[in-house]
């Protein structure tokens, strides 16, 4: 029997929106990147922990998963910003057959389809 791990592919999202982070005061003129993956990623799973993405996963549950999340200021202290850019990196358990470059396919036609063809997705 394979190692579950094998089958994993690692995918990196995000987006690189503005020229640098911006102070927070200006949030409602401007876009956020963090607040755009935040959104692609909640199109990826329904409430009931289902993969939504068309023809990626046979179980739908626990095929996805979240590993990584890039957004914002993490230094010490607090600091007023949107982020100038917003990255995230999911694991995904594909379906027997699909290989990595199927799989980033079929997220990046998911993406689109929901309407973030801004958010890059590239396999790691």
């Amino acid at each position: 029997m394979a190692n579950c791990c094998e089958k994993v592919v690692h995918l990196e999202m995000g987006l690189h929106i503005l020229s640098s982070d911006v102070h927070s005061a200006s949030a409602a003129i401007i876009p956020s990147a963090a607040w755009r993956v935040v959104w692609a990623l909640g199109t990826m799973k329904n409430e009931k922990e289902e993969v939504t993405i068309e023809g990626l996963c046979e179980n739908g549950k626990k095929a996805l998963n979240i590993v990584g999340l890039d957004i914002g200021y993490s230094g010490e202290g607090s600091k007023t910003i949107v982020p100038a850019s917003a990255y995230c990196r999911v694991d995904v358990y594909p379906k027997e057959g699909l290989s990595a470059e199927d799989v980033c396919a079929k997220v990046r036609t998911h993406l689109d389809k929901n309407g973030f063809t801004d958010v890059e997705v590239k396999v790691c």
